[in-house]
C-alpha cells in the first residue's frame, strides 16, 4: 500500500484552509475566540502536513516533480486536476505553512 501523502498530501494541504474557512462560516460571528482556534488548528494541521511532505522528500530528485497527482476531472472538455511538488517549489510551501501559524498566533490578540 503506497503512502497516502505521495497521492494526496499536496491536495489535503491546498484544501485544508478551505474547509477551516467553510467551518468558520457556520459559526456565527460573535463567537471570534472558536474562529480564531480553528483558524490556528487548521494552520497547523496544514504545517503537519507540510512537515511529513518534507520529511518525505527525496533530495536527491529535486530536480523532477513528486507527489504527483494527476485525475481526470471534467471529462466533456478534458480538464485534469494535476499537482505536484519539486526542489524548487518546496522552500516556498514550507515558508507558507510556517508562517501561516505564526501570524495567526501574533495577531491573536489584535483584532
Amino acid at each position: 500500500m503506497e503512502n497516502l501523502l505521495d497521492s494526496w498530501g499536496l491536495t489535503v494541504a491546498t484544501f485544508s484552509p478551505l474547509v477551516g474557512a467553510l467551518v468558520m462560516f457556520l459559526i456565527p460571528k460573535e463567537k471570534e475566540y472558536e474562529h480564531k482556534m480553528i483558524a490556528l488548528i487548521t494552520s497547523l494541521w496544514v504545517a503537519f502536513v507540510g512537515l511529513m511532505l518534507l520529511i518525505w522528500f527525496d533530495l536527491d530528485a529535486t530536480d523532477r516533480l513528486q507527489y504527483v497527482v494527476d485525475k481526470s476531472w471534467i471529462q466533456a472538455i478534458h480538464s485534469r486536476y494535476v499537482v505536484g511538488l519539486d526542489g524548487i517549489s518546496l522552500p516556498l510551501l514550507l515558508l507558507t505553512v510556517l508562517i501561516v501559524p505564526l501570524c495567526i498566533v501574533y495577531s491573536w490578540n489584535h483584532f
